[in-house]
């Protein structure tokens, strides 16, 4: 059977389905890495199953090997490994693991377009992948999610719950989103980043946009979007999305190209890319000292910066981190990166000019 992609109103709903076909649900735990969205924890806990916190190699956005094998126990049903800003995971040494534990390997592609392992496209080494299509992935169409299954049995199963279990999403949400990304299309740039930041997030709160997050933890009712497919605007505009993505390419590595020359890397730490991958990045990611500092300066100027993810299960902080049975001080390098990393901008709109004045912020920033 050809592999075939299904298409979900989320990436999560894609991957709480996934989950779900693997057996997932009461009892179970499920793996994946800190340094992470809550999106990923939501769509674990939505089976039933517990989400077990798995930390960073050192130097890395991805997760540890070695942690992963102490952190294997016998209710352990799935890993989520996480290609964190479209850095491949150490696929490597991940894999054996794996196979050896017999324990399914789930591969979170919503950060990649592009990056390889072994020269193959990401998404093809586990038993299934998704992908997500909001914004800040490379890909946008708006909102919505996407699933390959790499089994054919898992396939033909799948897709006949898909059939059954997920309806058309809501036609005004498809509303909504479409009025969100023209907006967001017209409004963005890397000078407005704060602004239009600002402003999404305030709308989003209040509920007149669709917020990124739905409500965590113990005895909160699964979300109605874990039974929705794409919404009718996303799934129109997905196939034009991938075309403006894959022409995007060269330049997205010609700016990656400006930032590895312009930045003074002896004053930052790039994080380690596996042997026999090739990141091809979402965002462009540094570790920095003073990273609230740094953002500081960089609303002050109108340019962008992100500092996501800001906690090792973003945006949850404090006593909030217990809603997904994460406990602080169990993944300090993830910890440590949540304080350190910061990721710039690759886009269409961002220019040579544009990165040249964030360099030398950023570099000024290192010698201050």
């Amino acid at each position: 059977m050809a592999q075939h992609p299904l298409l979900y109103y989320r990436g999560r709903v894609g991957l709480y389905h996934i989950l779900r076909e693997l057996g997932v649900g009461v009892g179970d735990e499920v793996l994946l890495q800190a340094f992470t969205c809550v999106a990923v924890a939501e769509a674990v806990m939505a089976t039933g199953a517990t989400p077990v916190w798995v930390d960073l190699a050192p130097d890395s956005v991805n997760l540890d090997p070695a942690d992963l094998e102490c952190k294997v126990t016998p209710k352990t049903k799935a890993l989520i490994v996480q290609h964190t800003f479209g850095v491949p995971a150490d696929l490597d040494a991940i894999v054996p693991i794996t196979r050896r534990r017999g324990l399914p390997m789930i591969e979170d592609c919503c950060h990649v377009f592009g990056s390889t392992y072994r020269d193959e496209n990401l998404g093809t080494a586990g038993t299934a992948a998704f992908w997500s299509y909001e914004w800040g992935k490379p890909i946008i169409a708006g909102l919505g999610g996407e699933v390959r299954f790499n089994n054919p049995s898992l396939q033909a199963s799948a897709d006949a719950s898909y059939a059954v279990d997920f309806r058309s999403a809501p036609a005004r949400k498809s509303a909504v989103i479409a009025a969100q990304y023209v907006a967001h299309a017209l409004l963005y740039s890397p000078r407005r980043y704060w602004a239009v930041r600002r402003a999404f997030r305030l709308l989003g709160g209040i509920g007149f946009l669709q917020s990124s997050y739905n409500p965590v933890g113990p005895g909160v009712t699964m979300a109605d979007d874990f039974h929705w497919r794409m919404c009718g605007f996303s799934d129109k505009r997905l196939k034009s999305a991938r075309e403006d993505a894959l022409a995007f390419l060269p330049e997205r590595e010609d700016q990656i190209d400006r930032y590895t020359r312009g930045l003074n890397m002896d004053a930052f730490r790039r994080a380690t890319v596996p042997a026999n991958s090739k990141a091809v990045y979402s965002r462009f990611p540094i570790f920095v000292s003073r990273k609230t500092e740094l953002l500081d300066a960089a609303h002050s100027s109108n340019l962008e910066v992100a500092d996501w993810f800001t906690t090792p299960v973003h945006p949850l902080a404090g006593r909030d981190l217990e809603l997904v049975k994460y406990s602080p001080g169990s993944c300090p390098r993830a910890e440590a990166a949540a304080d350190s990393l910061i990721s710039l901008p690759l886009d269409r709109k961002v220019t040579p000019r544009f990165q040249t004045e964030l360099v030398q912020l950023i570099n000024r920033h290192a010698i201050s």
